[in-house]
């Protein structure tokens, strides 16, 4: 019984951090403070940096699906995608 549960586990899909378009992301950031290439910049290296730190976790799939509702609805940040992860993770670690 325990093989079989193993073996299904480890059948189970991979779940991925979707993909955002953070160049539009960071434009749009950098365009309602006035247009700034200084904060386009920093916010393209800050995403990249959140996306390495998502990519590199293995984010339990509830986790990952609330996520990613509530960073698409921001317009697709992998900065809040990282808090929003991170938050979840300490609720859920609370609750055991």
């Amino acid at each position: 019984m325990l093989l079989l549960f193993l073996a299904q586990a480890a059948a189970a899909p991979e779940v991925r951090v979707p993909v955002f378009d953070t160049k539009s992301y960071c434009r749009k950031v950098a365009d309602a403070v006035g247009g700034s290439y200084e904060i386009e910049e920093t916010c393209r290296n800050e995403e990249a940096d959140a996306l390495a730190s998502l990519q590199s976790r293995k984010i339990p799939a509830r986790i990952l699906r609330y996520c990613t509702q509530v960073t698409d609805a921001i317009g697709g940040s992998y900065v809040i995608m990282q808090t929003c992860v991170e938050q979840e993770n300490e609720a859920k670690a609370r609750l055991q």
